[in-house]
C-alpha cells in the first residue's frame, strides 16, 4: 500500500475469539453487516500484548510502520522490526544510529514504556524456526525488561504462532516484573492499589484490522486521485463490489481502472482485472525466476482446477508446511506443474494473488478467483481439443437415484464455464438452474440466457412450498434487467405456489426497478393472506420503483389495523421512514406495534 496516500485515514479494530482468528477472511467481512464495538490505536496501545491478526491487503504493515512513525515523533522509544530479518540478526543491527540511542535510553529509565512492532513484510520468508528464532532474539536484547515492553506482533491465524509469543514474550506479574522507585509511587498514590499503567500491561489482546468502511473508502478513493468519489462509492454499492473495495491493496487497483473506464465493471471483468493485476511481475522486489503475466496465469489456472477437484484449498510451498502440518493434505504444486522449474513455481507462488495460509502454504486470496480461474482452465483445454464429455464429466454425475446432476464441489465452476459455453448452459438449465443464479457472474450472461434461467428456476421449483432456496441478494441484483419484466408478470399471473420463488421474484423487480411489473409488487403488498416478509419485499419494490400509490399506501398502514397487522406495519416502517412515511404516521404505527405483545423482535 502507498504510505503517502494512506496517512489520514484512521483504520479501527476489533477484537477477535479464537475460532475468529482461525477463520479470520470469514470474520473481517462482519464488519459490514453490523459490528459493533470497533477501536482505534489509541485503545490498542493500552495493552501490553497484540496479536493482529488479519486477511493479506488489509494494510497490516503500513499501519504498524506509521504507529512506529507517530511514537518515535512524540518523543517515544518505538521500534518497527521484520520478523524474517530479525531471524538472523540481532535487534541492535537492524537498530539506526538514534534508534540505538533511544533504545539504550529506556533501558536504563527503568519506567518507561518502550514499543516493538514485529511484521513480516514479506511473510513467506517467516518459517516456524525462524518465527520462534526472532522471539528469542527480541527476549535476548530487552534484556530482562518485558514488563515494560508493549509488542504488537502481526501474525497468521496459526495457534502455534500465539504459543511461542507467550512462551518468550510473557507478560511479568509485578514480582517477577521488580519492584521500582517509579512503580512504588504509583501504586501509593493509586486507587485500590492499581495504575493505569498496571491496568494497560497486563492485557493481551487478540485484534483484527477491519476493512474500510464507505467513509474510509471515500477518502481512500480521494488519495487514490479520485475526482469523483461519490460516484465511485455509489457504483460499488449499486454492483455490490465491496469484496474488491474493503482491503486498501484491492482497492488501489479498483480506483486505477475507476479512472480508466468510470465504472464498476460486472464481476466477471472485476476478477479478470483483478487476475491480471495480481499476476504482473513484481517491482517491489527482485523474484526468482522470469515469469510473463500470460504464463503465470496459465499456471495459476492449472493450480486452481486441480484445488477444486481435489477439495485441497490449501496449496503447497515449501516443505517447511510438512514439519507443521503433516496431518492436514495441502496440494502438491510440483505435481500439478511437473514441467515448471522450482523456481517458476515460487515466483508464481508469491505474487500477490496468492495469500499466506500457514507456514510453507498458500492459497487464493479469494475464493471466486479460484472458481474463476478453474473455469478458465477448462476452456482452455476446450479450446486445445479436449472433448467436451471429458469436461462434463468433471462438472456433472450420476446421482444414487440414476439421475444427473451437478457436482456440489463444482457448482461455480460450471457457473462460469456456462458463460462461454452454451452447452454447459444448456445442461445447468436443464438440471438445477440455481447454479446460473446463486454462481459465477449472472450480469454476463445473455439477456436471452437470463430470461431462460429465471423461466427454469420458477418452472422447476416454483410449484408446491418451501425449499431452503436462497439466491444471494448480491446475484439478484446483477441477475436483474429489464427483459425479464414479461417472464415475471406470466408466471405471477398464474401463480406461483413456494414463497420462495415469490419472494425472489420480487427482489428482481425491486433490484432490476422493473416498472412494468409495479401492479405485481403492490398487489403483494396489499395482500393480507400474504407472509410479511413477502409484503415487506414488495414495499421495497415500490419504494425502489417511486411508485405514487406509496402515499395512500402509507396512510393506510398507520390507520387500517386489521389489512396492516403489527408485524407488517412494524417491517413497513423500515422500507418507508422517513422518505415516505411522515413523522405522525410513525409514531401511530410504533405505539400500535408497541402494544402488541404477540409481537416479537424482527
Amino acid at each position: 500500500m502507498n504510505n503517502s496516500q494512506s496517512h489520514s485515514i484512521e483504520r479501527s479494530f476489533r477484537d477477535l475469539s479464537d475460532t475468529e482468528i482461525a477463520n479470520i477472511e470469514e470474520a473481517s467481512p462482519l464488519v459490514g453487516m453490523g459490528w459493533t464495538g470497533s477501536f482505534g490505536w489509541d485503545e490498542l496501545l493500552k495493552s501490553s500484548r497484540v496479536l493482529m491478526v488479519s486477511e493479506a491487503g488489509s494494510g497490516k504493515t503500513y499501519e504498524c510502520q506509521a504507529q512506529q512513525a507517530k511514537l518515535w515523533a512524540s518523543g517515544e522509544a518505538s521500534f518497527f522490526l521484520d520478523l524474517a530479518t530479525l531471524a538472523g540478526n540481532s535487534v541492535r543491527d537492524m537498530l539506526s544510529t538514534n534508534e540505538e540511542i533511544r533504545f539504550d535510553s529506556w533501558l536504563r529509565s527503568q519506567s518507561d514504556i518502550a514499543t516493538f512492532f514485529l511484521d513480516s513484510i514479506d511473510e513467506l520468508k517467516l518459517t516456524l524456526r525462524n518465527f520462534e528464532q526472532a522471539l528469542k532474539r527480541l527476549d535476548k536484547a530487552l534484556a530482562g525488561q518485558l514488563a515494560r515492553a508493549r509488542i504488537v506482533i502481526t501474525t497468521r491465524p496459526v495457534p502455534v504462532d500465539r504459543e511461542l509469543i507467550a512462551r518468550y514474550l510473557p507478560i511479568p506479574t509485578p514480582v517477577e516484573a521488580g519492584p521500582t522507585a517509579e512503580a512504588f509511587a504509583d501504586m501509593m498514590m493509586s486507587r485500590n492499589g492499581k495504575t493505569a499503567t498496571s491496568e494497560r500491561l497486563n492485557v493481551w489482546r487478540n485484534v483484527g484490522l477491519m476493512p474500510l468502511s464507505r467513509e474510509q473508502m471515500r477518502e481512500f478513493a480521494v488519495l487514490q486521485g479520485v475526482v469523483d468519489p461519490d460516484a465511485l462509492l455509489a457504483d460499488i454499492r449499486l454492483r455490490d463490489a465491496e469484496d474488491f473495495a474493503e482491503r486498501p491493496q484491492d482497492l488501489i487497483e479498483l480506483c486505477c481502472d475507476w479512472r480508466e473506464h468510470h465504472r464498476i465493471r460486472s464481476h466477471h471483468e472485476q476478477i479478470e482485472t483483478n487476475v491480471r493485476m495480481k499476476l504482473e511481475p513484481r517491482i517491489d522486489r527482485r523474484e526468482k525466476a522470469e515469469l510473463s503475466q500470460d504464463f503465470a496465469i496459465e499456471g495459476a489456472s492449472r493450480l486452481a482446477l486441480a484445488a477444486m477437484l481435489t477439495r485441497k484449498l490449501t496449496l503447497r510451498h515449501s516443505a517447511d508446511s510438512d514439519n507443521v502440518f503433516a496431518s492436514e493434505a495441502a496440494l502438491d504444486t510440483s505435481k500439478i506443474l511437473r514441467d515448471w522449474e522450482a523456481d517458476k513455481r515460487s515466483t508464481l507462488l508469491e505474487r500477490p494473488l496468492f495469500g499466506f495460509a500457514s507456514y510453507g502454504r498458500v492459497r487464493f486470496h479469494h475464493r471466486s478467483v479460484l472458481e474463476f480461474l478453474a473455469a478458465k482452465r477448462l476452456e482452455l483445454l476446450l479450446s486445445r481439443g479436449a472433448s467436451i464429455k471429458s469436461v462434463k464429466r468433471l462438472l456433472f454425475t450420476e446421482t444414487a437415484q440414476g439421475s444427473r446432476a451437478v457436482r456440489p464441489s463444482m457448482r461455480a465452476v460450471a457457473a462460469w464455464l456456462a458463460l462461454s459455453r452454451d452447452t454447459i448452459f444448456d445442461d445447468i438449465i436443464l438440471l438445477d438452474p440455481a447454479v446460473v443464479l446463486d454462481h459465477g457472474d449472472p450480469q454476463s450472461l445473455r439477456p436471452i440466457q437470463r430470461v431462460r434461467a429465471l423461466e427454469a428456476y420458477v418452472d422447476r421449483y416454483g410449484r408446491g412450498g418451501w425449499r431452503g432456496l436462497a439466491v444471494p441478494r448480491v446475484q439478484v441484483r446483477r441477475f436483474a434487467s429489464p427483459e425479464l419484466a414479461q417472464s415475471l408478470k406470466r408466471f405471477w399471473e398464474q401463480g406461483v405456489e413456494n414463497p420462495e420463488i415469490r419472494e425472489f421474484m420480487l427482489e428482481v423487480i425491486a433490484v432490476g426497478k422493473l416498472a412494468g411489473c409495479a401492479d405485481i409488487a403492490y398487489a403483494a403488498a396489499s395482500d393480507e393472506a400474504k407472509p410479511p416478509r413477502e409484503r415487506s419485499i414488495a414495499m421495497e419494490a415500490l419504494v425502489q420503483l417511486d411508485d405514487t400509490r406509496i402515499e395512500s399506501m402509507s396512510a393506510s398502514i398507520a390507520a387500517d389495523r386489521t389489512r396492516w397487522p403489527s408485524a407488517v406495519a412494524r417491517l413497513a416502517v423500515l422500507k418507508l421512514f422517513p422518505l415516505h412515511l411522515p413523522a405522525g404516521r410513525l409514531l401511530r404505527i410504533l405505539r400500535r406495534v408497541k402494544e402488541d405483545p404477540r409481537v416479537s423482535a424482527i
